[in-house]
């Protein structure tokens, strides 16, 4: 079992990989087995169809997610400095001219089953609530300045940094991303 789950982990790894690179209909469960050194019958028993394997990476990433905004939320009060470690996560991908997963399965959005597209609404809804909640307490607290609604301006920072990380990925320019982000700070103190 523990076997079993380490192997969904590494067909979860790869294919996660594999959609940041080349979007989500851009491979297939031979491109992972390739990848990887197992049988493609291996990852089918994982994952039946490229759905469930969807449902799967947007689950993990999720999760990963809520962790990282706990933890964030843990280690800082600053808001304005929560802010800052939000936009880090997004940078992560940019180094490899990559896009984060919820961007590039965005892009394969027309083509993705209704639950799949309902679970992609649902992690930008929680970045979306998180983001509008720390915006929130700065504007409160006195450390972030924005004007209109802390909904809007979160907003406003999801599409800046997704559209950073295109821009980065189409120049190969790690600094358009920067570039971006920096702005999104200056605005916000």
């Amino acid at each position: 079992m523990n076997n079993n789950k380490n192997t969904a982990e590494l067909i979860l790894d790869t294919a996660q990989g594999l959609v940041q690179e080349v979007g989500f209909n851009g491979f297939s469960y031979a491109h992972i087995a390739e990848k990887i050194g197992i049988r493609t019958a291996s990852i089918h028993y994982h994952f039946p169809n490229k759905e469930d394997l969807a449902e799967a990476l947007i689950a993990r990433y999720n999760r990963e997610f809520v962790a990282k905004i706990a933890e964030i939320d843990s280690e800082t009060t600053n808001n304005l400095d929560k802010i800052r470690r939000y936009m880090m996560i997004f940078s992560i991908p940019v180094d490899t001219y990559c896009t984060c997963l919820s961007v590039m399965l965005s892009s394969d959005l027309a083509t993705l089953t209704e639950k799949v597209r309902e679970k992609l609404a649902a992690f930008f809804t929680a970045n979306l609530t998180w983001v509008e909640r720390v915006l929130e307490q700065g504007r409160s607290e006195g450390h972030l300045q924005f004007k209109g609604t802390a909904q809007a301006q979160a907003h406003k920072i999801l599409t800046s940094l997704q559209g950073a990380q295109l821009l980065a990925r189409t120049f190969r320019d790690a600094n358009r991303f920067n570039m971006i982000a920096e702005g999104v700070i200056s605005a916000l103190s």
